[in-house]
């Protein structure tokens, strides 16, 4: 769709289709579809904290039914592999420095700067 800006607002230009449409679908089929919606509704809850909602009436009437295969799932629970720790010893100055770049600040610097350098010797 295309809008037009008017002031604050936007009005969009686009139409609307109305008519009839028939859908048949069974019971089973129903409420798997209304429990796959409820649960990325809520943040992908597993299939026992649904039952667990309906039977407390809090999902207006819905019904639960078996949860199908979910990719967002699956993709949320993997985890990340850990950095292993590194042990380093320094014997003198600038054998080890940790560095930051910090930025772009909103506030220049009095040099006019926007970014913040930091250098740590470890020793």
């Amino acid at each position: 769709m295309k809008g037009t800006r008017q002031g604050n607002l936007y009005f969009l230009g686009g139409f609307i289709v109305t008519g009839r449409v028939a859908v048949s679908t069974s019971s089973e089929d129903d409420a798997s579809d209304t429990s796959r919606l409820w649960h990325m509704r809520i943040g992908h809850v597993g299939e026992k904290a649904l039952q667990g909602l309906v039977k407390q009436g809090l999902l207006k009437g819905a019904k639960t039914g078996k949860l199908k295969f979910c990719e967002h799932c699956v993709l949320g629970k993997q985890t990340r592999i850990k950095f292993g720790t590194a042990i380093h010893r320094t014997k003198g100055i600038l054998d080890y420095v940790h560095t930051d770049v910090w930025g772009p600040s909103k506030n220049a610097s009095l040099g006019g700067k926007h970014y913040f350098v930091s250098f740590i010797d470890d020793c």
